[in-house]
């Protein structure tokens, strides 16, 4: 036992040696920063790997284009501040109100699309309540789902085709107006109907039809307010034949929005 432990004192005693004379040959050595290593890189470098690998240049992410989604996020950037101040102005029927972009920088989808949203189905449930409350208890009564596909179509076709052919009519006219400007202001012009679609609920013709004609002259005035101002107001130098056309072109306008206020009125609360 004695000669064992004296055999493994004196391998610990070699392997420190060894350990201390192979760490006597270590040392630490700079480097220069990229020298001989190929991979140094600058800004036009990074840029070219990024455009390689699929992720595009800076100069698009800053402006992209508008088949990506990139382009439309910018009109879902508003604040709740500012859609419940456009909400307002859309129902204020007096002369001397506010236009609807005096003080807002830019027009908005958010707003118009939960609009239309909300009057779909609202428009739908509310239809189905008046026609329960009118239905005599002899009556079975059944829950109309073709309500909500109607107004589905309604609204959504109506705040797509319109504000496209006006805005075609304007680019006629020589006047500048954006797509989404357009579709903004006539989406708001809807909001309106949405109390209108729940006082119409009450069993009273009177009643219904005092409010859609209300809310038809409502959403109109806010329209010729804002589009009327820029086709006719606008511009006194315009010849009598572009003020024509501008008068015809909102001529239409309130004629296709009396079509979907009397469409509302006698498909969804005529009982």
């Amino acid at each position: 036992l004695i000669g064992m432990v004296d055999e493994s004192s004196n391998l610990v005693e070699v392997t420190d040696v060894s350990i201390d004379s192979a760490g006597e040959g270590l040392g630490f050595q700079d480097f220069e920063h990229g020298q001989d290593q190929g991979n140094d890189f600058d800004e036009d470098d990074d840029e070219e790997l990024l455009k390689n690998r699929g992720y595009g240049s800076s100069n698009e992410t800053k402006n992209p284009s508008c088949c990506s989604l990139a382009y439309y996020k910018q009109f879902f950037n508003v604040t709740s501040t500012q859609i419940v101040r456009r909400l307002i102005r859309s129902i204020d029927v007096r002369p001397d109100a506010p236009l609807f972009y005096v003080d807002d920088s830019k027009p908005d989808m958010y707003g118009p699309f939960w609009v239309c949203t909300t009057l779909v189905f609202l428009m739908a449930a509310t239809g189905n309540v008046a026609h329960y409350i009118e239905s005599s208890k002899k009556e079975l009564w059944k829950y109309d789902s073709r309500k909500l596909t109607t107004a589905a179509w309604i609204f959504y076709s109506s705040i797509s085709i319109i504000p496209i052919g006006v805005w075609f009519a304007l680019g006629h006219l020589n006047h500048a107006k954006s797509l989404i400007e357009v579709i903004s202001i006539y989406g708001y012009s809807l909001f309106v109907f949405i109390p209108t679609c729940v006082i119409c609920v009450f069993p009273s013709e009177a009643l219904r039809w005092t409010c859609v004609i209300l809310s038809f002259l409502t959403s109109s005035i806010f329209i010729v307010r804002n589009l009327g101002n820029l086709v006719i107001i606008r511009n006194p130098e315009r010849n009598r034949s572009t003020k024509t056309k501008g008068y015809i072109l909102l001529g239409v306008i309130l004629f296709c929005h009396a079509g979907i206020a009397l469409l509302m009125k006698m498909y969804f609360f005529e009982y």
